[in-house]
């Protein structure tokens, strides 16, 4: 797998799945087993981690207890190996990543301890970013803060990932939302294996496998055992064109909750399961709840087709749909939103990273 310059790759995956040992292979705190890294063309693979030109943000923050914002800065400015900067260019890198991350001026003579979780993460990030490294290395920087601070902190970061001469951003976190957020590529992991690559359309729109599915989206992905589904629906198998010599036991279906569309039930209709002429596929729901998100709600769905499957999620803006559970319902989902995805986690057959 290759980065271009300026390019934001999240790494996404759940926890000990090997994220945060890729990104301490890159910045060369530990071995390689087997592969190779490579920056700007060169082979760093066997280079020491203080020469090759990365900047790591630790999972937890790493600011120095003892010194101020300020110090703390001037020490990072001062660590640059590609050129030692005066005491005025000092002055202006600190003035310039203040500015570039939003610090508060007011902290620069403060000590990490009177700063809040948020703003010693972005001094943290700040510290990383100062030295202008070609890559950016950032381990779980939304960990331990609130949810405001997260947000305010990708405002920054996409806001520097979007200048021209931005660096190299490797992001590692398990959240998929903050990854379809920053990234221009994703890179979804388990098991200490890359399963697929790709922009976050891609990833959202066509995942490769049930793991990949599963790894965007909130509500979660509704993934369908194709051998569950086709017993009630042959003309949906046809309709899917199953790759040929392919079983349905190792496939499944998967539906995004904002897929799912509800209509009335009509009475002089045949209520199976079914595929229309206008490509819908259609069947009997029954709903169990149904939850106001302000705006949109979220539904609770079970097939009435086959009540021993996992309830289905959806995301739908009608407030015409009753909040009273055991109502009927159809469901329908246009054909070009269903995906036939694997069962088990399909590794991906880029490169090594």
């Amino acid at each position: 797998m290759s980065l271009s310059p300026g390019e934001y790759c999240v790494i996404l995956g759940p926890s000990g799945c090997g994220k945060s040992t890729l990104l301490h292979g890159i910045a060369g705190l530990i071995e390689t087993a087997e592969g190779s890294i490579a920056i700007h063309g060169q082979d760093v693979t066997r280079m020491a981690a203080r020469k090759r030109d990365v900047g790591l943000l630790f999972q937890h923050d790493t600011m120095y207890p003892h010194l101020t914002v300020e110090q703390t800065l001037q020490i990072a400015v001062q660590a640059n190996p590609k050129r030692r900067l005066s005491a005025a260019e000092t002055v202006q890198r600190i003035h310039s990543i203040t500015k570039t991350m939003n610090l508060d001026p007011a902290w620069l003579p403060r000590r990490p301890e009177t700063l809040s979780g948020g703003q010693r993460r972005r001094v943290a990030i700040a510290k990383t970013l100062i030295r202008e490294p070609s890559v950016c290395l950032l381990d779980e920087p939304m960990a331990a803060i609130d949810r405001l601070a997260s947000e305010r902190l990708m405002e920054r970061l996409a806001d520097v990932s979007n200048q021209a001469d931005s660096t190299t951003f490797v992001h590692v976190t398990h959240d998929g939302e903050e990854a379809m957020r920053l990234a221009d590529k994703i890179v979804v992991m388990s098991g200490g294996r890359i399963l697929q690559v790709g922009s976050p359309t891609e990833i959202y729109r066509s995942p490769h496998s049930a793991e990949v599915a599963l790894a965007l989206g909130s509500p979660s992905c509704n993934v369908l055992a194709m051998a569950e589904v086709l017993p009630n629906c042959p003309a949906l198998g046809k309709a899917l064109e199953l790759p040929e010599g392919q079983s349905s036991d190792d496939h499944a279906i998967a539906v995004r909750p904002e897929a799912i569309q509800l209509v009335e039930p009509d009475l002089n209709q045949n209520q199976a399961c079914t595929v229309t002429e206008l490509g819908q596929w259609r069947f009997p729901v029954t709903l169990l709840e149904r939850r106001d998100l302000g705006g949109r709600f979220l539904l609770r769905l079970q097939r009435t087709d086959s009540e021993s499957s996992p309830p289905l999620s959806a995301i739908v803006f009608q407030n015409s749909i009753s909040a009273e559970a055991g109502t009927r319902w159809i469901c329908q989902v246009p054909l070009s939103d269903l995906r036939v995805i694997a069962n088990s986690a399909q590794p991906s057959n880029s490169p090594a990273i």
